[in-house]
């Protein structure tokens, strides 16, 4: 994928407040959020996969726009947290595979293995966004890049979301995934998106892509070559030196304890203007949103992720919290989310910026 002229956009600040309630704006807006619209919310099918790196398997799941079927009777999501991955990232020793399986819950009716809907006959809010603009309906794809002992599924929330948008979403998990199924010494980041962007373009007939990366996956959203014309998104992790050459989202906040402000700042492109929230708009080529404090305490690092991967992780982890500090090891910010546990509040201020920032620039895509 060749990468695009570099731009010179600017950015904005959003300061998090209570959700309010949005009447549905006029689609030639193109941003207002995705659940504010009467049309366009379809129903989402998926697959639980893999794809295949110099012999060694990486999970995938995939979320699409999908025909009803049969809804999963049992939780649809299953994720496995291997203590051993944790230690051997963390402190690099190497143990025998230990760890625990969880079914997540969705945040919708899931439909696994569903049909998905021919680009053609669908009738999403991101085609109907590309059909206002002249342009033809095309399949455009996501991908979410998780961080260090980060999963696929930590932000399948919005995952659910911009399937029922419209968009196909692809969440693999990388070596750091600390569900231990890739090896971490044998396959890199960079192998296993290039596979993956394959896969996208010869399964589901892809011809625009988007990514969204949570930490260390914000480094790879900013960083990977593009293009990615739906944008990228890097949250609560930025690459240093980032040159914005696709539409550009960062997501920050004041109380992160792993990747701090000063670093998210010092890593923003000089070119770009940080402003108050009333001027945020999904249009610019480039925004930079700032969580902070307002009546409540901000998101700390893991706060952006989903509420069900942070149970589980809670679930299994908590009991080892005292073992790990004793130990001294980095506890990534998850004793600060034992006492939040905002997770939904955050989604509900969050997920609608990212999909009306993924929806306005797919919708321009050509």
């Amino acid at each position: 994928m060749a990468s695009l002229p570099a731009n010179r956009p600017t950015a904005s600040v959003y300061v998090a407040e209570p959700v309010r309630r949005r009447s549905a704006f006029p689609l030639a807006l193109a941003i207002t959020s995705c659940s504010a619209l009467a049309f366009g919310r379809v129903s989402v099918g998926y697959r639980a996969s893999h794809i295949r790196v110099r012999g060694k398997k990486a999970p995938v799941s995939f979320w699409y726009p999908a025909t009803p079927g049969r809804v999963s009777k049992e939780l649809p999501y299953r994720h496995f947290i291997s203590v051993a991955k944790i230690v051997e990232v963390l402190q690099g020793t190497e143990l025998p595979g230990i760890g625990w399986e969880f079914r997540l819950r969705a945040g919708k009716p899931i439909y696994p293995e569903a049909q998905p809907i021919p680009v053609e006959r669908q009738e999403t809010e991101l085609q109907e966004r590309r059909l206002a603009e002249g342009l033809p309906r095309e399949s455009c794809a996501i991908i979410f890049a998780h961080g260090y002992l980060g999963s696929r599924f930590d932000m399948l929330h919005l995952c659910e979301e911009l399937a029922q948008c419209g968009f196909v979403v692809a969440a693999p998990d990388f070596a750091e995934s600390l569900s231990g199924k890739v090896p971490l010494r044998e396959v890199t980041r960079q192998d296993i998106m290039e596979e993956l962007l394959t896969r996208l373009q010869k399964e589901f007939a892809v011809k625009h892509f988007g990514i969204v990366g949570h930490s260390a996956g914000g480094g790879t959203a900013s960083l990977f070559p593009g293009p990615f014309q739906c944008g990228r998104v890097a949250i609560a992790g930025l690459a240093p030196q980032t040159v914005p050459t696709d539409p550009l989202l960062v997501v920050a906040s004041e109380g992160d304890g792993v990747v701090a402000l000063p670093r998210i700042t010092a890593a923003l492109p000089k070119n770009i203007e940080l402003q108050d929230m009333d001027q945020f708009d999904a249009a610019r080529p480039a925004i930079a949103i700032l969580l902070r404090e307002n009546g409540t305490r901000p998101p700390c690092h893991i706060s952006f992720l989903s509420e069900e991967s942070n149970k589980a992780m809670i679930s299994l982890l908590t009991p080892l919290l005292p073992v790990a500090r004793a130990l001294k090891v980095p506890v990534l910010d998850f004793d600060v989310y034992l006492e939040l546990q905002d997770s939904s509040r955050v989604a509900k201020v969050l997920l609608p910026k990212i999909e009306d920032f993924l929806c306005f620039h797919a919708s321009k895509a050509k």
